[in-house]
């Protein structure tokens, strides 16, 4: 049960800073799919700098950092409905720029979170 505990809060840290990130970005005229973009680009690459630190999938910390907090800071729900809206408005060729840029992102910046967190720790 306690485990649940250590997702839950780490969920509302997630998502209080995704709200924040996506203010941020809307402030410097990043709005909808762009603000998500950057959300996802960066839970990426914190996800891959701190999930080496963890070889239990059920350690308290990693439960918290990555399955809590990056789990609601990073915003895939939000890029598929971001997507679906592109698509349904026929901004066909955005909705595959979103879909190719956050793919294509995403992984790159998992391993970029990789390489530093083994040039650096």
């Amino acid at each position: 049960m306690l485990n649940f505990l250590y997702v839950g809060l780490g969920g509302f840290v997630g998502a209080a800073l995704r709200y924040g990130v996506s203010a941020g970005a809307a402030a410097l005229a990043f709005r909808g799919h762009w603000a998500t973009f950057c959300v996802n680009v960066l839970g990426s690459l914190a996800i891959g700098f701190f999930a080496p630190y963890f070889e239990s999938p059920s350690h308290p910390a990693r439960l918290f950092l990555i399955v809590g907090v990056l789990g609601g800071f990073t915003t895939f729900s939000s890029f598929s409905l971001d997507t679906l809206s592109l698509y349904h408005n026929r901004e066909f060729w955005l909705a595959a720029c979103n879909v190719l840029l956050n793919v294509l992102m995403c992984l790159a910046a998992v391993w970029a979170g990789f390489k530093l967190h083994h040039a650096y720790c």
